[in-house]
């Protein structure tokens, strides 16, 4: 299992939803993987309340790149994913997606900067990260840093994040 927390993204649809677990695990088969992001959103009421999806996640033929497919509110998104570059020592991971709702015709990419507790890596490293997203065509500037603050009264509102969810039944269904 392998699971992240974005520390940035580069999508304006996603990348500003605070306290973003990002969970990879294998099927029940083994064959491929899940992916269940669990992100807080505050709602249109001022609550705030966990969001969570459930990805399956397929290799494809070059290693480092995936096909995710997900069913969300009625609508089938597919999105193809790279792992551009990690740190050797898994501190970190970027990843770029392009993705795709063709039944309401909508298109989008965007990338990840994710970290085990969500938080930036060090300077030293920041500037061979942020080449790593030039080459994916992704500018430093174009990021939206994730508040990742367990302590933050949003936070504790939303209570523990149901990281689990997904997982008791993927084990079943496979």
């Amino acid at each position: 299992d392998v699971s992240w927390k974005v520390a940035c993204g580069a999508n304006v649809a996603y990348d500003q939803f605070p306290s973003q677990n990002q969970l990879f695990y294998p099927s029940a088969k083994g064959d491929t993987l899940w992916y269940d992001p669990v992100f807080r959103v505050e709602t249109i009421d001022g609550r705030n309340v966990w969001c969570k999806r459930h990805y399956r996640v397929r290799h494809e033929k070059v290693p480092g790149t995936f096909r995710f497919s997900v069913l969300d509110n009625g609508v089938t998104s597919d999105e193809f994913w790279t792992i551009v570059d990690c740190a050797e020592d898994l501190s970190w991971i970027v990843f770029h997606y392009a993705g795709a709702a063709g039944a309401v015709g909508q298109r989008y990419i965007g990338g990840l900067l994710c970290t085990p507790d969500g938080t930036l890596p060090p300077e030293s490293e920041l500037e061979k990260i942020w080449d790593v997203l030039r080459s994916a065509e992704i500018e430093p500037w174009e990021l939206f840093v994730v508040d990742n603050n367990d302590s933050s009264p949003g936070a504790l509102e939303a209570g523990p994040p149901p990281l689990d969810f997904y997982r008791k039944t993927a084990s079943v269904i496979g």
